[in-house]
């Protein structure tokens, strides 16, 4: 992995926040390239190239195992967002699984358009990865990611996009939703929280976590004076 500083800019870390108001871990996202953060935007999109993505994995990983302490002495999780072209690079590079095995903390997540996610594909690059390390479904409610997806595999927590809870909040319909995913995982993140209306909303839902623009993400030197 490449060398990377504690004081490192490039990355930010989102809390992940309980019903209780702790705090359930972090998701480790990269700043655009014009400086600007923005919780909505892909971390990977489609068209910057597979090399770039895969450094940027590195990267992160090496951050997260840099910050060990931070998360293992606080009982913090950290996600990682991958797509189809990095968790195939994981899954062939054994140096890489190993580290995952060793820092059990880390969480996969896999982005919502995962080819294999697909009804009738096979999955063996997405059973290769939960081998080694959690994983969790991401923005679920778009892309190829379904009820029948969730029932099928194994997923830690499933996170429900932003567009999927803003379409379909305070709604009875989104709290059935809720209670049919909980039995297939240890609990489900609520995307794009923004405002104080948006928790009244999720009142009496049997939600584990939530994350989105209501809460400051950290840089590398908050985290550690905060949490070190």
């Amino acid at each position: 992995m490449r060398t990377v500083k504690r004081s490192d800019s490039r990355y930010l870390f989102e809390p992940i926040v309980t019903v209780s108001g702790g705090i359930l871990g972090f998701e480790l996202v990269k700043k655009s390239k014009n400086n600007e953060y923005s919780l909505e935007s892909p971390l990977h999109r489609s068209d910057e190239p597979a090399k770039e993505k895969i450094k940027d994995f590195f990267d992160q990983v090496t951050l997260a195992s840099i910050n060990a302490d931070v998360f293992i002495n606080n009982g913090f999780l950290l996600s990682i967002r991958i797509d189809y072209e990095i968790a195939c690079h994981i899954v062939n590079n054994a140096a890489m699984r190993k580290v995952l095995q060793q820092h059990s903390y880390i969480r996969l997540a896999v982005s919502e358009y995962f080819p294999e996610f697909s009804a009738g594909e096979a999955r063996p690059v997405l059973h290769a990865l939960s081998r080694d390390c959690p994983l969790w479904l991401d923005s679920f409610g778009e892309g190829s990611t379904s009820l029948a997806l969730v029932m099928n595999e194994k997923f830690e927590h499933i996170k429900i996009s932003k567009q999927f809870f803003w379409q379909h909040q305070g709604t009875i319909s989104f709290r059935k939703i809720i209670e049919h995913l909980l039995p297939y995982s240890h609990g489900v993140i609520i995307g794009g929280i923004e405002s104080a209306r948006h928790i009244e909303y999720l009142k009496g839902s049997n939600i584990q976590a939530m994350q989105g623009q209501l809460w400051t993400p950290y840089n590398q030197e908050e985290l550690i004076r905060s949490f070190f």
